[in-house]
């Protein structure tokens, strides 16, 4: 399923909708941080063209249950994860974000197999460190958590958040 040709677009809509439900019902609160870039051209008002400006934020910073976490989001329509899609700066603050205590995870869309995952960042970049930067679909489901769509189209991965955080 990619209803948004944009990719990146559809988790990242299935995630806002997801985080005003959070805060609505006070589970957690949690910020998407807006992509810094830098204009090239513009016409009639609008950017046609631009690059990103190195930050070291992440797509989203929140707080639950007294911790502080931050998260990358990402898709794919392939049948692996390519580590690349992390920026090297979003790397470094995910492992200062560790580093500091905090929970640091990416959630992965596979739209090929129309499946999301919540991956723990520390088991991640072992994984990485340790064979390619090409994670296959297969390595997901042995060493992530998967995370449903309920019927309101809330991602609910806190349940998995849990886990990273006891």
């Amino acid at each position: 399923m990619n209803p948004i040709k944009n990719q990146g677009m559809f988790l990242e809509t299935l995630l806002n909708i997801t985080h005003q439900k959070y805060i609505d019902n006070n589970d957690c609160v949690v910020s998407k941080i807006p992509t810094n870039i830098i204009p090239i051209t513009t016409k009639n008002n609008q950017i046609t063209s631009a690059k990103f400006k190195d930050s070291l934020n992440c797509d989203y910073i929140g707080a639950y249950k007294g911790t502080y976490f931050e998260f990358e989001a990402k898709e794919t329509y392939k049948d692996y994860f390519d580590f690349h899609l992390i920026r090297k700066n979003q790397n470094e603050k995910l492992k200062l974000v560790l580093n500091n205590k905090g929970i640091a995870f990416i959630i992965v869309y596979f739209g090929n197999y129309e499946e999301f995952f919540l991956v723990n960042y520390l088991t991640l970049i072992n994984w990485v460190n340790k064979n390619k930067k090409t994670i296959p679909y297969e390595w997901f489901l042995d060493n992530a958590y998967q995370v449903y769509l309920d019927n309101e189209f809330k991602l609910n991965y806190l349940p998995k958040l849990n886990f990273l955080i006891s």
